[in-house]
């Protein structure tokens, strides 16, 4: 078999203006080791403008990491020119576009690993490109921070924005808000805490950049500093929304304290046949298997009060899949309904959540101008919370922010 030119080497890597002037093949290491220099030994002084081909010295960067050529890995050392313009007088040492800034690898190969980490982890990630996990770690960081904004994506004028937190630090109530752009289903950024001082200064300043101007609807759930950021920055004219889901993730909570309540009161045998039946009360019926709607029935009867909760359930979810209500002012009575019809049945376990309804209750009714809803937001939570998962939890906040707007945030940083 005919061993490769110097020319063949040099067609393969490709890398704009330089030439390989030798190759060392390392079979037991499964590596080629290859030396690269400048193919026209000229340069623009940055100073004058001048064109150069004074060399005043040459000097060597080695160990440089490349992309893999089949199942061989490919360490470059690269030869570089320092220049003396003789128009000016001044020495200079023109970059070279392929070689990534502060790290010993090229900038093709850090977006190769930085698509790696982006679907997998860093270990997995260091494992496979063959570098230590910390140092990768270090590249992946940096390489995110000076990378340009991709270009040509078509994306369509942010209209409906979600804002929700998570909490990077439970043991210490560490909780850092998301912002979300449901149009591109994508996350805009990531604040450092959920305060209300934070949500505004972010909202104000990307509205006066242009990104946030023409937002109509803010879906949140019932933080305070959320929805007073949001009306004291897009004002009046833009609908707040406390979306369905944290209403009945609300009403969940209320209806597995009244059952943890009544458990306490029963005799051994009614609270062994009360015992591990959570899953049935909070599920969508239609979500239950017959046999286990069947047990949910009997259980029903059974246990009048939490059967009455259930019905309650099931009526409220009713209300927010009605499709013919189509105005605020519409969805608003009917809660107002519904509460008027739970207080006269006197369940008092649902007491605390009606208030918080009636406290709410515009904001609520809000859902059923648009159905807007912070689901997408919840996903994608849940996304960050994998990243975190995976990372066995994150201490730099700076790391997690980037490393959330490459994976979650089409590459805006």
């Amino acid at each position: 078999m005919a061993v490769p030119t110097l020319s063949f080497w040099t067609n393969l890597l490709r890398l704009p203006d330089y030439e390989v002037v030798s190759c060392q093949e390392e079979a037991d290491l499964r590596q080629y080791r290859m030396t690269v220099a400048p193919k026209h030994p000229l340069a623009v002084c940055p100073h004058c403008g001048k064109v150069s081909e004074s060399v005043h010295q040459t000097r060597t960067r080695a160990h440089i990491k490349d992309l893999s050529i089949s199942n061989y890995t490919v360490e470059l050392s690269v030869r570089v020119s320092q220049f003396e313009c003789l128009r000016c007088g001044q020495c200079f040492t023109p970059a070279i576009p392929f070689l990534a800034e502060g790290a010993h690898a090229t900038e093709r190969f850090l977006e190769r690993a930085a698509e790696l980490v982006r679907t997998s982890d860093l270990a997995n990630a260091a494992a496979f490109v063959g570098v230590p996990e910390r140092t990768l770690g270090d590249w992946y960081y940096a390489y995110l921070q000076r990378r340009p904004q991709p270009s040509g994506q078509q994306l369509k004028p942010v209209r409906r924005i979600g804002i929700d937190e998570l909490s990077l630090k439970k043991k210490y109530q560490h909780y850092v808000a998301v912002i979300v752009d449901h149009d591109n289903q994508r996350v805009l950024d990531v604040l450092e805490n959920r305060k209300k001082t934070t949500i505004i200064a972010y909202l104000q300043q990307a509205k006066q950049e242009g990104l946030l101007a023409r937002v109509e609807e803010v879906t949140t759930d019932m933080w305070d500093a959320y929805v007073e950021a949001a009306r004291e920055v897009f004002g009046a004219h833009v609908a707040i929304t406390i979306d369905r889901f944290h209403v009945m993730t609300n009403f969940q909570k209320c209806l597995t304290s009244a059952r943890r309540a009544l458990q306490r009161q029963l005799s051994d045998a009614e609270r062994e046949q009360l015992k591990g039946s959570r899953w049935l009360w909070v599920t969508n019926p239609e979500n239950l298997t017959l046999a286990e709607q069947q047990e949910l029935q009997a259980l029903k009867q059974a246990f009048p009060s939490l059967g009455q909760l259930a019905d309650q359930r099931e009526a409220l979810r009713a209300i927010f899949d009605d499709r013919t209500i189509s105005k605020p002012a519409e969805g608003r009575k009917r809660l107002q309904a519904w509460m008027k019809q739970v207080q006269g049945l006197g369940l008092t376990a649902l007491d605390k959540f009606c208030k918080t309804l009636g406290n709410w209750l515009d904001k609520i009714a809000n859902y059923f101008r648009s159905r807007g809803s912070n689901g997408r937001t919840e996903g994608l939570n849940h996304g960050l919370r994998a990243i975190l998962w995976r990372a066995f939890g994150m201490a730099n906040f700076q790391n997690f922010r980037l490393r959330v707007l490459h994976c979650f945030g089409l590459g805006l940083v």
